[in-house]
């Protein structure tokens, strides 16, 4: 008896122990599962974030490499090659890149090897946000480009053009203009020339006044182009059809747009950055680049004229009245010049018997011997030389006496002073920074369509940041959707 007792109370333990076990076990699986299923979970949304910053990083790395080496500019072409640009286009890019790095078929054997336990697939992507490079009048570019240059340059780049304007704005050599004055004066002149006057009873005799700015109005009619270049015939013919770029487009409302915000303006120093960055990418007379289509690309960003020798001449035009109204305050300052001019002032309202034309003929000599000195500058500055802003008395060219019949001089190349390039700095900076934008955004349209495979380049195709929001579906019940933005 006590043996079967004992047998049935073991059988009983075993019971026990079986119930008790199949309990613990179901508590245990239903715990790792759980966990299996959070970890499932967790990996697909680290593997969702993951795979749409790849995609994205993918995107910015497909950047227009003429931008970057030719402007030092990160950008993304949304045309890619083909002709016309759609953000719509890189939604399909970023589709690509997100189906590729959520497929496992390049993987090799991992397939056969693993089963797949995420089961993870792109159901949607969307573009929301594009920054462009013409957005807000072309600030988007603006800021880019001065970012590009303030690793480049320092303060005192900053320093020497704030001087530089202190002493135009002082002197007011932009505002003055010499050569309106010089034609009342000449005006004034020719009413009384060939005036008769009575010498006797009935004699009477024409009055020849000798006019000092015959020479001048001689020398304008000729074209100022003749005078401060050495070879007319080798200036550039190049031309372009503005209408065809950025700016032509702009005015037909024909330009790509943005949906960004509005940054804010760009500051003083920024400014003078980004003039810094047109002169270092654009060409100009006596530097130009040999691939590009106008060769003065930076006096066309001053005139906007289709034709380089147009932009050259008006270029020359704006160097030729600086240098009047400067060399007008040195004659005024320069105690012997002045005394020179009333001297020979006052002989000639003598000996045409007219003292009262005194205050003329020193007008007259002073405007058109500071011109004919002007044009020696510009040519000095032409030919690579340089120029003070305001004059010392050893700088001083042209005589008294030359100005009667003014010679086709060769110019100094030596000197100190500022040179044609500093001089072009002066008008940039007086311009407004919207106008030289677009038209130096004409001027990359044109020399990027010269390069191979971008002959439809726009650059309102072209963008620096986006921001776009894709919804990826697994195969396992979880859907998650991830924004993000990126820029350069």
């Amino acid at each position: 008896m006590t043996e079967q007792r004992k047998d049935r109370e073991a059988r009983a333990f075993s019971g026990y122990l079986t119930v008790y076990v199949a309990l613990t076990l179901t508590v245990m699986i239903s715990l790792c599962l759980v966990l299996i299923e959070g970890v499932r979970r967790h990996t697909i949304a680290f593997e969702t974030e993951c795979v749409m910053d790849i995609g994205m990083d993918s995107v910015l790395a497909e950047y227009h490499r003429v931008l970057l080496e030719r402007y030092g500019l990160f950008m993304v072409d949304t045309s890619y090659g083909t002709e016309y640009p759609s953000y719509h286009n890189t939604e399909q890019h970023l589709s690509e890149y997100l189906i590729r790095n959520l497929s496992y078929e390049d993987c090799g054997f991992l397939p056969f090897l693993y089963r797949d336990l995420l089961g993870m697939e792109l159901q949607d992507v969307q573009v929301l946000k594009v920054s462009l490079a013409t957005d807000e009048g072309g600030r988007v570019f603006q800021r880019r480009a001065a970012e590009c240059m303030r690793s480049r340059l320092g303060l005192e780049t900053v320093e020497r053009l704030l001087e530089w304007m202190e002493m135009v704005d002082g002197y007011g050599l932009l505002e003055e203009d010499v050569e309106a004055r010089l034609d009342q004066v000449s005006s004034q002149l020719q009413e009384y020339n060939a005036v008769e006057r009575q010498i006797g009873e009935d004699e009477w005799i024409k009055i020849e006044i000798p006019n000092p700015t015959e020479a001048v109005q001689s020398l304008r009619r000729e074209g100022i182009l003749k005078w401060v270049v050495e070879d007319t015939s080798q200036l550039s013919e190049a031309f372009a059809d503005t209408s065809q770029y950025i700016s032509g487009r702009s005015a037909r409302g024909e330009v790509n747009r943005g949906n960004y915000p509005e940054g804010e303006q760009l500051d003083l120093a920024d400014n003078i950055l980004l003039l810094e960055y047109f002169l270092s990418c654009a060409g100009r007379y006596g530097k130009s680049r040999e691939d590009s289509l106008l060769q003065y690309q930076v006096e066309y960003l001053l005139c906007g004229k289709d034709k380089d020798i147009d932009n050259l001449r008006q270029t020359a035009n704006l160097l030729c009245g600086i240098r009047e109204a400067a060399n007008v305050v040195y004659l005024l300052q320069d105690e012997a010049k002045r005394a020179e001019v009333e001297t020979a002032a006052a002989v000639l309202s003598g000996v045409i018997a007219q003292p009262e034309l005194q205050p003329v003929f020193e007008t007259a000599l002073i405007l058109t011997w500071a011109y004919l000195e002007s044009l020696y500058d510009v040519k000095t500055l032409l030919d690579g030389g340089r120029v003070e802003l305001l004059k010392k008395k050893g700088d001083w060219y042209y005589s008294l006496e030359n100005i009667w019949t003014p010679q086709r001089e060769a110019a100094e190349k030596e000197g100190t002073g500022l040179s044609y390039e500093d001089y072009l700095r002066i008008f940039l900076y007086v311009q407004p920074p919207e106008l030289l934008t677009m038209r130096f955004m004409d001027l990359m349209e044109m020399d990027i369509r010269r390069t191979p495979g971008n002959g439809c380049f726009r650059i309102d195709g072209c963008i620096d940041r986006l921001e776009a929001e894709a919804v990826i579906r697994s195969g396992y019940g979880y859907s998650f959707t991830i924004r993000r933005e990126k820029k350069y």
